[in-house]
């Protein structure tokens, strides 16, 4: 057990270069809270809790409240209300233990981990003149996989954003799209029935409910990814069981840090279900969690969904770099960056 000597509770702002535009909203900016431990050795481990409206069940006053209350009596219970908030005091203490060995975090977890991997870069746009030439920047410099939003704007615009991606990036990229549940059940088998033809990787959330993610699932040839849905789910068994995707989405910082979600991660392989490891469109300490988690396990086909961090004006910390569209973590031990 790691002794803490210190503890900072910091509350910050980032801001977005353009908006992020989904089925629940526009994201032009969100605050995050960044947790510092230091031990009696001296090492500061560090951890992000990022909630985001639409996707956690806690806003950022729960949280700065919970982690306050926290550091009062260190009663790992009171983290319960608040996953986000647990996700920041689980990596913050990783990042400690790692440090305190040596060795990054990954290679603490996995000492076979890789240190580069390639990762799927998000892609911005409302038109498809504006979502087309920001696709071809990004396999310009190296994204073998792209993903869209979809279900916010109207289905033919949406239609056509996709044609134009495709058609301007040729057939080798993969191209996924997330609806963050937009559609409705029988609206969405119509559209991914239309988009058949554009060969998408896979679709996360294309509707709402588990019920009628397994109805979707049944009628279209897209893989299904379940992601915020996954909230409702008791035993990750039934997602199997009941056919209701093909693909589990794990963001560690939305669902209790990477302790949880490595059992998860287990669970759902033993299932035969893959796994694909996202960002809740963190900050830097946040994606680098998330990093280490994918290379730790060797979630890379599907390429994690981490390509977030240059969307952001200003970050928490130098983001992890990535480099002709490979993520590269370096030798520094713990999670690599520092606040």
């Amino acid at each position: 057990m790691v002794n803490i000597s210190e503890v900072r509770i910091d509350k910050h702002v980032l801001r977005y270069e353009d908006p992020i535009l989904t089925s629940h909203g526009e994201i032009t900016e969100r605050p995050v809270i960044l947790l510092g431990l230091k031990d009696e050795q001296g090492s500061w481990g560090f951890g992000e809790s990022s909630p985001l409206a639409g996707f956690s069940k806690e806003n950022i006053y729960d949280v700065e409240e919970i982690l306050h209350e926290w550091n009062k009596t260190k009663n790992e219970h009171l983290l319960a209300s608040s996953l986000t908030a647990k996700a920041a005091v689980d990596c913050a203490f990783l990042d400690l233990k790692a440090k305190n060995a040596g060795l990054p975090l990954h290679k603490f977890m996995n000492s076979d981990s890789p240190k580069e991997f390639p990762v799927s870069q998000l892609i911005l746009g409302e038109t498809p003149q504006q979502v087309s030439s920001n696709a071809e920047n990004a396999t310009d410099i190296g994204y073998g996989t792209l993903k869209i939003k979809v279900g916010a704007l109207e289905t033919k615009v949406d239609f056509e954003r996709l044609k134009a991606v495709r058609e301007t990036v040729g057939q080798k990229i993969e191209i996924r799209i997330d609806a963050n549940g937009g559609w409705e059940t029988n609206q969405a088998i119509d559209i991914l029935g239309e988009l058949a033809p554009f060969a998408i990787e896979f679709i996360e959330e294309p509707t709402r409910g588990l019920e009628n993610l397994a109805t979707v699932r049944k009628n279209v040839s897209q893989k299904i990814a379940i992601d915020e849905s996954l909230q409702e789910v008791e035993n990750v068994d039934l997602i199997a069981e009941n056919k209701i995707a093909d693909i589990v989405i794990i963001k560690p910082s939305a669902i209790g840090g990477i302790s949880f979600a490595s059992q998860l991660i287990r669970q759902a392989e033993n299932l035969g279900l893959e796994v694909v490891i996202t960002s809740l469109l963190d900050g830097a300490i946040g994606v680098a969690a998330s990093a280490h988690l994918a290379s730790a396990y060797n979630l890379l086909n599907p390429a994690p969904g981490l390509g977030t961090s240059s969307l952001l004006l200003e970050d928490l910390a130098e983001s992890i770099p990535i480099n002709n569209g490979n993520m590269i973590l370096g030798p520094s031990s713990g999670l690599g960056i520092q606040p």
